[in-house]
């Protein structure tokens, strides 16, 4: 009687430790997934370098290109400071709505949760 159960017991710590094994084999899978998915993302440099070489650009027109997209960025990110007041406003009153769902101690903690998420936009580095 004792060694059935010492089979049985082995046996569903061989399949724990299969399930274990298996359940971190696919999270190192999807992490190494997501990095190589993130790894193919245009930078700007890349952007940059690689117009450069498929239009066989010189010296000066590398620079051309860099200024007009150096001045590209920055109406991105004005056009983005214009709008950001309307943005404001709609999270703002979304998050009145929430603040009146919640009770009073939930209320802190979404207060909290706010100031740790909220990050305002900051301007490109300069040039």
């Amino acid at each position: 009687m004792k060694s059935k159960l010492s089979v049985i017991f082995l046996g569903i710590a061989i399949f724990l430790m299969g399930a274990i094994a298996g359940a971190v084999s696919h999270y190192l899978y999807r992490e190494h997934k997501r990095a190589e998915a993130v790894a193919k993302i245009p930078t700007y440099q890349n952007i940059l370098d690689g117009m450069a070489k498929e239009l066989m650009l010189d010296d000066d027109q590398k620079k051309n290109l860099r200024s007009i997209f150096d001045e590209s960025r920055k109406r991105y990110f004005d056009l983005g400071l214009e709008y950001l007041p309307h943005y404001e406003k709609i999270r703002n009153e979304t998050d009145d709505q929430i603040r009146e769902m919640l009770r009073p101690d939930q209320k802190l903690l979404f207060e909290e949760f706010l100031r740790k998420v909220f990050t305002p936009p900051k301007p490109p580095p300069p040039k």
